[in-house]
């Protein structure tokens, strides 16, 4: 377990640079927006594509062999994507990078629940996701500040962005060198089985129903999200170094969403904190669209980033209560393909608009589909759960991902 530990904070620590600078890296070699969405189109569409093979090869192959082997690939697969400059490199390795990462992340999971004792199984998991956004904002922070950092090297055919993201990939291949000192279970207790079948996993109302606001979520989540750092630098004029520094500024302020939604949701529910946590986000990005102001836009991302991620871990929990354990692993590779597929279009027409120098509309949109999918979760399940009202004498549990609630 601690080994898992460990390589999920060494693998965000590479995704934290990745996700400051590979935009600004594609923009630097001479692409324009257009071009940098749909690298980022084909990357997430990749992804989606292989959710659910993923799955299956999971519950068919050794998980320690297929953690290595996707590992290794992945190294494979990014050295190239910084090392050669053509736009058919850029996609055909961006692809591949979305297909190896689709299957040690989907692999990941099962493998953090053979590796602990049930009753500790939330505690594993909310160490594994604190762990993995701590690590997140530290490479954030890396990727602002490692860039001025390459001035001896002045003289070299590679700018200092290329430089930090192949110096980057070694984290890669050190979280897939700790794969091989995991230690193998012993046939016996491995879990007999059956083979995958789409007859066996019913399609209910409820797989549908949290596909469909996956799905707006997902269409949200590519519109400017992927562009915030553009936006920033090329619409704001500021350095890598301030936009690193905000990024990490709104990881640090997300730990707090934390600390407050399980109060939040033992009030007002998991699917009423959800609903709220999208509608109050929405003003924060209209005043991020609005301002000139680095500094207001900054605090505007910081505030923005709290309340759309804080109840996350809700929406999960609540999911995987509506669900009927059989159908529980179809339904996640189902909403992770719905949300997938919408983030790729969305991130690659709104790459179309923002090449034309249009932010406005990639801001009003993700708006309007964080509001649809607000609208949505409330409409289909605002009967489904009512909250406890608890006593001021009674505690509050102390782990971010419980939550005190009656199901009727």
């Amino acid at each position: 377990m601690k080994l898992l530990l460990l390589r999920s904070f060494i693998i965000c620590l590479y995704t934290g640079v990745y996700g400051i600078l590979f935009n600004l890296y594609v923009l630097n070699l001479g692409y324009g927006a257009d071009f940098l969405g749909l690298v980022l189109a084909v990357h997430v569409l990749a992804s989606s594509v292989m959710s659910i093979p993923a799955g299956i090869l999971c519950d068919r192959m050794d998980k320690k062999k297929l953690m290595i082997i996707s590992g290794i690939a992945s190294v494979a697969a990014e050295l190239p994507l910084y090392l050669f400059a053509s736009p058919y490199s850029l996609l055909l390795f961006s692809i591949l990078g979305g297909v190896f990462v689709s299957i040690s992340s989907v692999t990941l999971t099962p493998l953090l629940a053979e590796n602990c004792k049930k009753d500790d199984t939330v505690h594993v998991f909310s160490a594994n996701a604190s762990i993995s956004w701590i690590a997140s904002v530290l490479g954030c922070a890396l990727g602002g500040i490692m860039p001025g950092m390459w001035g001896v090297f002045r003289g070299m055919r590679m700018n200092s962005l290329q430089l930090t993201l192949l110096s980057s990939v070694v984290l890669l291949a050190m979280g897939m060198a700790l794969m091989f000192m995991l230690k193998e279970k012993k046939s016996g207790e491995k879990a007999e089985c059956r083979p995958f079948s789409l007859k066996d996993i019913p399609l209910s109302a409820n797989v549908i129903k949290f596909t469909i606001t996956s799905m707006t979520f997902g269409a949200a989540s590519g519109m400017i999200v992927p562009y915030f750092n553009v936006y920033f630098t090329q619409s704001l004029h500021v350095s890598v170094l301030a936009v690193g520094l905000a990024s990490a500024v709104a990881g640090v302020i997300m730990v707090l969403g934390f600390v407050v939604t399980p109060y939040l949701t033992s009030k007002i529910g998991m699917i009423r904190s959800a609903v709220l946590s999208k509608v109050v986000s929405a003003p924060f990005l209209l005043l991020m669209a609005f301002t000139r102001s680095f500094m207001i836009a900054a605090g505007a991302y910081v505030v923005y980033q709290f309340f759309i991620n804080m109840a996350g871990p809700a929406t999960t929990s609540f999911q995987m209560q509506q669900l009927k354990p059989e159908e529980q692993g179809f339904a996640v590779g189902m909403m992770s393909t719905g949300s997938y597929v919408a983030l790729s279009a969305s991130t690659y027409v709104c790459g179309l608009l923002i090449a034309r120098g249009n932010y406005l509309i990639p801001f009003i949109g993700t708006c309007v589909a964080y509001l649809v999918t607000a609208a949505l979760l409330y409409y289909y399940f605002k009967d489904t759960e009512r909250p406890i009202r608890l006593p001021v004498s009674m505690p509050i549990p102390r782990t971010a991902y419980t939550t005190i609630l009656h199901l009727d």
